[in-house]
């Protein structure tokens, strides 16, 4: 069967036109005719009615676009593992990350790829959970790196969970919490605290840690997508961010800020997961990729929050 026949037909399908889909594939539309006219021959039945001047699918056109589109989709993923082959160390990689992710991952590794890795293209993009699902169903994404509750277990993706990592309290060095051994609730609620928005489960370890002034609505005094734009506001101000502490590690490593001494449960933590589309692929490189991000997310998990 002629691969370029079931392209044809499934043109044909999404524009519902002979003229548009001659036009999208560059034939002139005697021949998208014939070329429908080969396929109907060689399967054997009608796969279209052509009724004055619109075309409806047939039964059996139905149930042929449906195999179609699996057929075509699968001949694009053989010549996608193809090619990654041929590149072997080579191509390009792109990842789409959660915010709070993005500021714990992104800096790392681009100076890894970047050193170990010259040859290879790394493109990192932030957004919703929804844009960034459908980009990796679309082959825009190669993976995901987000935080593991936000996309549903799905039977098209592949998941792999990394190491959970602690959040905190963190306030700028001279700040007053900073200056003190121990700090209870009521102590941190005398400042604004900002953050990320916080997951269902981390709510609700605080609040039955620290009562009802501890859920989100009442915690948090202002809220970003950007963990930099957070900790800018705590450099300049009396604000304490609460969030994973490892997205700020380089300001921590600094001494620019500190880890407010406040006894949390262990369950709040961060847990995020690699995700990739089930039964596709992948270039070796992207295993490189999955395996730093999982040695990073690793060594964080075992670091204490104390001595940060």
């Amino acid at each position: 069967m002629n691969l370029h026949h079931l392209e044809h037909f499934l043109a044909l399908v999404e524009t519902g036109s002979f003229s548009r889909a001659s036009e999208a594939l560059h034939l002139t539309q005697p021949a998208l005719s014939r070329s429908i006219q080969m396929l109907e021959q060689e399967l054997g039945v009608r796969l279209i009615d052509r009724i004055g001047k619109r075309n409806e699918l047939t039964p059996f056109g139905v149930l042929v676009a449906e195999r179609a589109r699996k057929i075509v989709s699968d001949s694009v993923d053989l010549k996608h593992t193809a090619q990654l082959l041929v590149q072997g160390d080579g191509g390009t990689v792109r990842l789409g990350l959660g915010s709070a992710p993005n500021a714990m991952f992104a800096g790392p590794l681009l100076s890894y790829m970047l050193r170990d890795y010259p040859h290879v293209g790394i493109h990192l993009s932030t957004g919703s959970p929804e844009a960034q699902l459908a980009a990796l169903r679309e082959r825009t994404f190669d993976a995901l790196l987000v935080h593991s509750r936000a996309i549903a277990p799905q039977e098209d993706l592949h998941v792999q969970l990394l190491g959970s990592v602690q959040s905190g309290f963190l306030c700028r060095r001279g700040h007053p919490l900073s200056k003190r051994r121990k700090v209870e609730f009521a102590d941190l609620m005398q400042y604004p605290v900002v953050g990320t928005m916080l997951s269902d489960e981390i709510s609700r370890e605080l609040v039955q840690r620290f009562g009802p002034d501890a859920h989100p609505a009442h915690l948090l005094r202002a809220s970003s997508d950007s963990v930099a734009a957070l900790i800018e506001t705590v450099l300049t101000t009396d604000a304490v961010f609460f969030g994973v502490i490892a997205t700020a590690r380089a300001w921590l490593n600094s001494g620019d800020i500190s880890v407010v001494p406040l006894d949390l449960p262990e369950a709040a933590s961060a847990q995020y997961a690699f995700i990739t589309l089930e039964g596709r692929t992948q270039s070796p490189v992207l295993e490189t990729v999955r395996q730093f991000c999982f040695d990073l997310a690793l060594g964080e998990s075992k670091q204490s929050p104390v001595s940060r």
